[in-house]
Order: C-alpha cells, then sequence, then structure tokens
C-alpha cells in the first residue's frame, strides 16, 4: 500500500463529481487516438501526467485510484500504439531534477506499473537509460533523506540541533514525500536487477554511498514498513547481481563489503533473520540464501565464524529444517538451494562446536538422502538427485555428524524405485552411492578484490535543495500497513 488511507483528505467529492473526473480523464488520451502522430502523443501524455498531478490527493488519494489512473494512460490506444515514444518521453521528464514531487511520483508509479504488467518493456526502458534514470532520481532522493530524513536525524536530534529545529512541519511532508517516491524507485531498479540482464556499466554506477545508505538507514523490528521492504529487496538483488558479474570480473561486491563492517551490518542481519523465518517467497528465499551462503564460505574464515550470535544459528537451523521436511515436490530446486548453505553453515560456525539438533539433521538428512524417500513422482528429476546427493555430502563431510555412509544408487531409475513414499520418521533402509565431490556454490570468489570509487566521490556531494511541492498543504504518508503492489 503505497497511500496510507487513514490519511486527512480536506476535498470531498461525491459520486457524479468522482465519475465526471475518470470520464475526463478517458478523454485526454481517447481523442484524436485514430490519426495521433508522435506530436498529438506527447501533448496528450503530458496533459494527463499533469492533470493526474493536478488532481493527487483531489481525486486520486488512494492506492485504488493510483491503479485506475495507470490503467486508464497505460491501455489507451494512443499508449500501446506509441509505447516505446511514451516511455522514453516519461524517461525523460522523471530525470529533470526540478520536476514537481507529485509529478515524479506519478511518472515512476506509470513506469512501475507498465514493468511489472510487461517484463519486456523493461528492456525497453533500459535502451532508453533507464537504469541510469531511476539510479539518479533515486539518490537524488536519498541524499536528502540522509540529511534530513526523520530516521536519520529529525527525530532525534530536532530538539537539540538549532537546525533541525528550524525545520517546519512542510517540510516533514516533504521528507515523507520523497520517502514515497524512493519506495516507487527502489522497486522499480528491483525489477531491473531481478528480470534484465544488467550490464557492468549499470552496475559500476552503484556507488559506495547509496549502498552505504540502504545498509544504515534500514530497520530491523518491522516487515510490513513498504519502505523498509524494499530497501531489504534492493539489497538482496544488487548482492545476486555482484555475484553474477563476479564469475567474469574482478568486482567487488559492496553489499558483501558493508555487511563485514562491524559498524554498519548488525539491523540488517537482524532483519534477514528475521524474513528468512517468515517470508514465503520463493524468489526471496533463494537471494537470501545467496548472501547466507556469500557469509558462510567467504575466503577469511573469521567471518563466518563470527558473524551469527549463536542464537542466531540455532535460529537458522530449525528454520532450514522445518522447510526441508515442508517443501512440495515441484520446488525441489528450492530444497537443493537450502541443503547448499547448510553445508557451511555446520561446517564453518560455532554450530561445528556445539552440535545443535544433531539427531534431528541426521535424521532428516537420512531421509533426503535416498530418492526414493522423498520422490513421489514416475519420474526422477536432476533437482531430485541433487537433493540426494547434497544430503549425502552433509552425512559424510560434516565430521560432527558421524555418519559414513556405505554405497547405494540415487538414480532413481524406474526398477529400484519403491511404489510409495516412505515418512520423515522412517530411516531409509538402502544405502548410498558415492559420487563425484561437486563444489557446492551459487557462484565463486565470495572476497571481493579490488577496490571501487570511494564513499567521497559522490559523498562530498552537499544534498539538494528542498525540490518544489505544489500540493504542501496536503498530507501523504508511507503507510505502516501490509505491503501491497501497485500491479499484479
Amino acid at each position: 500500500m503505497i497511500l496510507d488511507p487513514s490519511a486527512p483528505h480536506p476535498e470531498k467529492h461525491d459520486e457524479l463529481e468522482v465519475r465526471e473526473f475518470w470520464n475526463s480523464m478517458e478523454k485526454i488520451v481517447t481523442q484524436h487516438a485514430e490519426s495521433g502522430n508522435d506530436e498529438q502523443v506527447n501533448s496528450q501524455l503530458v496533459g494527463y501526467i499533469k492533470t493526474a498531478c493536478d488532481s493527487y490527493m483531489k481525486f486520486i488519494n488512494s492506492d485504488r485510484d493510483l491503479c485506475h489512473m495507470a490503467v486508464i494512460l497505460t491501455e489507451s490506444t494512443a499508449f500501446k500504439e506509441h509505447r516505446e515514444f511514451c516511455l522514453s518521453k516519461l524517461l525523460s521528464l522523471l530525470n529533470i531534477d526540478l520536476l514537481e514531487m507529485n509529478m515524479k511520483f506519478i511518472i515512476a508509479y506509470v513506469l512501475l506499473w507498465e514493468s511489472k504488467n510487461n517484463l519486456n518493456w523493461l528492456e525497453t526502458m533500459l535502451e532508453y537509460q533507464g537504469f541510469n534514470v531511476f539510479y539518479n532520481t533515486l539518490y537524488t532522493q536519498f541524499a536528502y533523506l540522509n540529511k534530513y530524513g526523520e530516521d536519520k536525524n529529525i527525530g532525534q536530534e530536532r530538539i537539540t540541533n538549532p537546525d533541525l529545529a528550524e525545520l517546519t512541519d512542510i517540510e516533514y511532508k516533504i521528507v515523507d514525500e520523497m520517502k514515497q517516491i524512493s519506495t516507487v524507485l527502489m522497486d522499480l531498479l528491483f525489477q531491473v536487477l531481478k528480470y534484465c540482464k544488467c550490464s557492468v556499466k549499470n552496475i559500476q554506477l552503484v556507488d559506495d554511498f547509496f549502498v552505504y545508505f540502504l545498509m544504515t538507514s534500514i530497520r530491523s523490528d518491522t516487515m510490513t514498513d513498504i519502505f523498509n521492504n524494499a530497501q531489504f529487496k534492493l539489497l538482496l538483488a544488487l548482492n545476486e547481481q555482484y555475484m553474477i558479474l563476479n564469475k567474469e570480473y574482478e568486482f567487488e561486491n559492496k553489499v558483501f563489503q558493508y555487511l563485514t563492517s562491524d559498524s554498519v551490518h548488525t539491523r540488517f542481519t537482524e532483519l534477514l533473520l528475521l524474513k528468512f523465518n517468515r517470508v514465503q517467497d520463493k524468489s526471496l528465499q533463494v537471494m537470501m540464501c545467496k548472501i547466507i551462503y556469500l557469509i558462510l564460505t567467504a575466503e577469511d574464515g573469521s567471518v563466518a565464524m563470527n558473524f551469527f550470535y549463536l542464537n542466531d544459528l540455532h535460529v537458522f537451523v530449525d528454520v532450514l529444517l522445518r522447510e526441508l521436511e515442508n517443501i512440495p515436490e515441484n520446488e525441489e530446486t528450492l530444497r537443493n538451494y537450502f541443503l547448499r548453505i547448510l553445508i557451511p553453515l555446520l561446517k564453518n560456525t560455532e554450530l561445528s562446536k556445539t552440535h545443535y539438533r544433531k539427531d534431528d539433521l541426521i535424521k532428516t538428512l537420512s531421509y533426503l538422502s535416498s530418492v526414493e524417500n522423498f520422490c513421489g513422482s514416475a519420474k526422477v528429476t536432476k533437482e531430485h538427485e541433487t537433493t540426494a546427493k547434497l544430503a549425502n555430502k552433509l552425512l559424510t563431510k560434516v565430521d560432527w555428524l558421524g555418519c559414513v555412509r556405505a554405497e547405494t544408487d540415487t538414480s532413481g531409475s524406474d526398477t529400484s524405485r519403491k511404489s510409495s513414499v516412505s515418512t520423515l520418521g522412517i530411516t531409509p533402509t538402502t544405502t548410498l552411492q558415492s559420487y563425484v565431490d561437486r563444489k557446492p556454490g551459487f557462484y565463486k570468489s565470495p572476497e571481493p578484490r579490488h577496490s571501487a570509487e570511494s564513499l567521497g566521490k559522490r559523498k562530498s556531494r552537499p544534498p539538494p535543495p528542498l525540490p518544489p511541492s505544489r500540493k504542501i498543504g496536503l498530507c501523504r504518508t508511507v503507510s505502516h500497513s501490509a505491503p501491497a503492489s501497485p500491479a499484479k
């Protein structure tokens, strides 16, 4: 939920007025639809965005209204027949530094709506420098929030700091507006990083201050704040891109660098643990597995041994045991990811000394070490075989589990399959096949090897002045209720 439904809306309209407003919005983008050229489409597009901006918090004052506004525009004939032109025009408008904040928000929301409804258009946005526009616009918001944002300074220092004491209620509202814009822009960047093939040049734009702000301003006490959730998702996606690029290039992983800095990683780690225990989104679970794996397999062995508190390690084991037992058969790949992080978790941390839940681990891994026990379908997939191999590796390579297994067949051939699937409480009677010990990595080279540009390169730039806001008398607040995507 982007807009808070409890926020005050001074202007009230009856049903007829609301209907007339939406009819007028439709007319803007439907006139001259048959003979529309780029000039006419440009006039319609700019007129529609300006009207939406002027009507913001008048007729457009809820998430439902935002969706309605985006649908009318993106489903219009003018937009669909000139989509590439419209996207490039919206990006050029968003790139204007002194554009009204309301208009920036409306444009960013329309672009996010379009990207979530048709991922192919994300590539088109990138062709028109979309990554640069999203990043630079978001960077400006971060620079301001870092200086004046309530989470950073205002709430704590307003009484004692005379400069902050001069901030007005209007400036507080602007801070809140900037957090709304930032939430949408972070979601846009997340979509790009998750679904598009980003170039090295794109990722090189991300400087130290950008990651530093994401890390230091994140909160660990909530899972419902959409600004906070967007920060967390963006950090996970950035880390994944760094790991992918590190397969071919010597690339500094800034997320990993700040994670292993004692001064900034604590809140992110606490939120990571909280979400790992509760989040059911499979793509986010995989991204979290990757960042955990990166920490646990760091070349500096002391990182894994000292990064997590013992209680945190216990929670990880509890969650992994629960998930390994409950994952449905059609999500076997996710079980592979969980097993891959379980290997270094048991070998490279304090768990190698405490032997937490040893019997439960042996019981679960023994069950998973034979395909016959957990594959109920007639066809054994590569993922099923990988599960058995990884479970076998855990039993044989983690010394403190104390299970040196004999040889068996994990190929899952039809002739060796049982007619029914064993329950978890039954220890498999078959033995395990030896196999080539493969490196169970997500990506190689977790340790960064080269430093990127210094923090001072952009951090020294002064924060931007207060941006213009035509609707300064109206309050927009980021809702702290459960997040809802503005699109499908």
